[in-house]
């Protein structure tokens, strides 16, 4: 046991995922028509984000966690980056996990669009259809000073011996989230389905394309600004991603 190496708890996933459009939090179209986030009219399309997850195992319970993603936005040169860590707790029939994140926005365009979060995150297990239950609340402490709120059920079923069919289904919540940007107070902000076809290349490799519907509520419809509506939209892509 004292000869086992420092790093014998640690555990991570890296992923490259390619998306036919930006989309974060619900929102693109406000984006691009330069509401939010002031990309001017931009195209949002062709986004690709590389991101690193870690974990390392303190105990059977407790575990400490980071991760970061840059996501670059092609076709406008802007980068979406994310920075978080945090603590999660694991018992028998569901995990608790709080931690930061920071974000920043990486242009020579722009600033003071970095901003920083505190987030809560609880998963479980349906018991009524054995799908994974998850709610996520994060605080923005900066930028947008508000909260965000999402509700989410994921289901997999087997389809063949290495692909399953994977359904994530989410609607969130803005506490005055976009109100600081786009004057919305609060109000539902959107809700989506995901259907995924992860294909277990090798031991550790897996391919999943995607498609996911999104549509936007009444959080993502600016007021401050000439009247914008986030529409419903689709967003496919595909993610490539490997365990250690």
């Amino acid at each position: 046991m004292l000869a086992a190496p420092a790093y014998a708890g640690l555990e991570g996933e890296l992923s490259l995922t390619y998306n036919s459009q930006f989309n974060y939090r619900g929102a693109n179209g406000i984006l691009a028509d330069g509401a939010s986030l002031l990309l001017g009219g931009a195209d949002t399309d062709n986004t690709f984000d590389a991101a690193l997850d870690l974990s390392y195992g303190l105990n059977d319970q407790f575990s400490l966690v980071a991760g970061a993603s840059i996501n670059t936005l092609s076709d406008t040169s802007v980068d979406h980056n994310r920075y978080r860590a945090g603590v999660r707790y694991t018992a028998e029939c569901y995990t608790l996990e709080v931690g930061y994140q920071y974000q920043e926005l990486s242009n020579v365009l722009l600033s003071g669009l970095d901003t920083d979060e505190i987030y809560l995150n609880i998963g479980t297990e349906c018991p009524l259809t054995g799908g994974n239950v998850n709610l996520y609340i994060a605080h923005d402490l900066d930028l947008l000073d508000g909260t965000y709120a999402e509700l989410s059920w994921n289901k997999a079923w087997d389809l063949c011996d290495k692909t399953k069919v994977d359904v994530t289904v989410g609607v969130a919540y803005s506490f005055d989230y976009w109100d600081n940007i786009i004057a919305t107070g609060s109000d539902w902000n959107h809700a989506y389905i995901t259907v995924a076809l992860p294909y277990q290349a090798t031991d550790n490799l897996v391919v999943t394309p995607f498609v996911t519907y999104s549509e936007g509520f009444d959080a993502l419809d600016a007021t401050a600004v000439a009247p914008l509506k986030e529409d419903g939209e689709f967003v496919f892509g595909v993610s490539a991603s490997v365990k250690f």
